[in-house]
């Protein structure tokens, strides 16, 4: 059984109102307030999920019925490009702006002008949406330079940084939003750009405009759905001509649990970054610390571009338990100075045999283990001293984030250290990294 409290404030209620109205229908569920976890979902009866069918049931290609159906939100009800007009009548040309802008930018110009509208017939929506300052506290996008620095360098750092990337994103949608002439203040716009960032879900339809239109483009907005938190493993959300539905993951789901949906396979930096929040460790199985902007710093251009040329250069990771193989690609290919040189073809071609299972790279082990130890305990100097820095600071969300993620991210470089030793504890011996670059 979960604690929380129901949301039936003034505006959740009108909004529930407002929602049956739209067609959107819930079952079984309440908005509430969770400890530690703001709004969401809680049950307030058993619900039940996918079971093997009776006769005369409906059933999927398993032989399984769907179970109960918890939400359902009609394609009516939805933020989407074709009911941007009905949002929004007064923004504009809209094919014109669907054509200039991306669908997140015009989604977030239609926002920032609609909120000063008090007669929006949507306004009961948006006035459960979280507020400017709920925003402030947990989106890095809008912490200051010194408390951003303090994020661990996979989320500002390098060629794969989420913060600065999301940063570049934004600020191209702003710039190109003033240009058309809509007079937003930089805060208006980027409250309703974040909205889209962190409320919007994947909306694709069997039509020719969506067949042309990037993975980026296809979103929407969905009241009520929008309520749900994210989990690593949460019920499954599925859209159809109709509209989106939402029904259990598993066998059957208790009264008074929070109830979750699932936002993709994404690292805490990410979670952070995009959505303004944190998994605990053991609730994310997906957690992971990208380490680009150490490994890219090290390659020469020689060595990116045979990594490039076979595929593996960037996107280097490891989680509790390991690095990945791509890391292990990078790093042998680092013991290789000058890979394009004759004299080194042999060890190309044994490198290039490593990468399609056809040799074991035990020779390299050893100085390979030496270079990841060093970047780990880089990687822990700097988490010490952000951590130092951090804690600093005065009490509320930023620094609560900051210290969490840098107690996982120090927790997993303990655990994949401690992988690299034998079953003796002592760590393994071997061609020492030094002899091994050439």
């Amino acid at each position: 059984m979960t604690t929380y409290h129901p949301a039936n404030d003034e505006k959740h209620q009108l909004f529930l109102a407002w929602s049956r109205a739209q067609g959107i229908t819930f079952n079984k569920i309440t908005p509430a307030r969770f400890p530690n976890a703001g709004l969401g979902i809680a049950s307030t009866e058993p619900i039940e999920g996918p079971r093997r069918a009776k006769k005369g049931e409906n059933k999927n290609r398993m032989g399984f019925s769907e179970g109960e159906t918890i939400t359902f939100a009609p394609k009516a009800a939805l933020l989407t490009r074709e009911n941007l007009k009905l949002f929004s009548p007064t923004l504009g040309n809209f094919n014109a702006l669907l054509k200039e802008l991306s669908t997140h930018a015009v989604f977030a110009a239609a926002i920032a002008k609609e909120l000063k509208n008090k007669g929006n017939a949507w306004r009961p929506w948006m006035k459960v949406w979280p507020s400017p300052e709920e925003y402030q506290d947990g989106m890095p996008l809008l912490w200051n330079k010194e408390q951003q620095e303090l994020l661990p360098p996979s989320a500002i750092c390098g060629e794969s940084a989420i913060l600065e990337s999301q940063m570049q994103k934004f600020e191209g949608d702003f710039q190109k939003v003033r240009a058309l002439g809509f007079e937003f203040s930089r805060d208006e716009y980027v409250y309703a750009w974040l909205v889209v960032n962190t409320r919007s879900l994947f909306y694709k339809l069997d039509t020719q405009d969506y067949k042309e239109l990037s993975k980026e483009d296809c979103m929407a907005l969905c009241p009520f759905i929008d309520y749900f938190n994210h989990s690593d493993d949460g019920c499954k959300v599925e859209l159809s001509p109709a509209g989106y539905t939402v029904t259990p993951n598993v066998d059957s789901l208790p009264a008074s649990t929070q109830l979750f949906v699932t936002y993709g396979c994404h690292s805490n930096d990410f979670l952070l970054c995009e959505y303004g929040f944190i998994l605990p460790t053991q609730s994310n199985k997906w957690d992971e610390v990208n380490i680009d902007t150490f490994i890219l710093h090290d390659l020469t251009p020689d060595q990116k571009r045979h990594l490039d040329a076979e595929g593996f250069l960037g996107n280097y990771i490891f989680d509790r338990s390991t690095f990945c193989f791509r890391t292990q690609a990078a790093v042998r290919m680092m013991l290789i100075k000058d890979p394009s040189s004759p004299r080194n073809k042999v060890r190309v071609d044994r490198w290039q045999r490593y990468l399609i299972g056809q040799e074991d790279g035990e020779r390299e082990r050893a100085a390979v283990e030496e270079y990841l130890k060093g970047l780990l305990e880089k990687l822990r100097t700097r988490g010490r001293e952000a951590w130092g820095q951090a804690d600093d600071l005065e009490e509320g969300s930023v620094k609560r984030l900051l210290l969490m993620r840098w107690q996982q991210v120090l927790a997993m470089v303990e655990s994949v250290e401690a992988d690299m030793k034998d079953e003796s504890g002592e760590e393994r011996v071997g061609r020492n990294l030094a002899s091994y670059i050439m």
